[in-house]
């Protein structure tokens, strides 16, 4: 078996990681795709920001567990974890992610963690304006969208922790450009 290389994809909420990662793993068998989103501790545990818990920390998430998951990959193994669920009433579901020659590690902080930053193989920044960052949210979670917290919580906490994480990454791209170009150069990055 060939050795996997690992991608990590950061960028703030909205700036396309999940879609890109999905559509890399769509369309060849080469790509696998775990999504830091599934690391999150209890919420309960979250602290409150203007009343909202404050989900944008890099406590909140089991950075630990992620890389235990990512060292077994390397070695060959398939994990098997579970999904977790955002929404209120949401149901974990399970999960089984497999050895391939691409794994795509995609998270808003991922690059915060030392250990996993430094076990990745190449680290891709995906930059959008937060003005965009609104935007797409707005339009992502519709009815549920709440602006006070990306106002008040999302976008001053992700330029408190997510815009230093440029300087660790190996490629800054621009994620205001359409999907489909955003998705042609990082192939081009991943597969060089």
């Amino acid at each position: 078996m060939v050795r996997p290389e690992f991608i990590g994809i950061v960028g703030a909420s909205g700036s396309g990681k999940s879609t890109l990662c999905k559509e890399l793993k769509k369309s060849s068998r080469d790509f696998e795709h775990i999504k830091l989103d599934n690391y999150f501790r209890d919420p309960k545990t979250f602290p409150k920001k203007f009343g909202f818990p404050n989900w944008e920390r890099p406590a909140n998430l089991k950075f630990d567990i992620l890389l235990k998951h990512l060292k077994a990959l390397r070695r060959g193994k398939t994990i098997h974890t579970k999904s977790f669920p955002k929404k209120a009433g949401g149901i974990s579901k399970p999960i089984i992610i497999r050895p391939k020659k691409y794994i795509l590690v995609e998270g808003f902080i991922l690059f915060m963690n030392k250990a996993v930053r430094g076990f990745l193989d190449k680290k891709i920044y995906l930059d959008i304006p937060s003005k965009l960052m609104l935007k797409r949210r707005a339009r992502r979670f519709g009815d549920a969208h709440i602006t006070d917290y990306d106002t008040k919580v999302a976008i001053p906490e992700y330029l408190k922790y997510g815009i230093k994480q440029k300087k660790f990454a190996d490629y800054i791209i621009n994620a205001a450009r359409p999907q489909s170009a955003v998705i042609k150069v990082v192939r081009k990055i991943i597969e060089k």
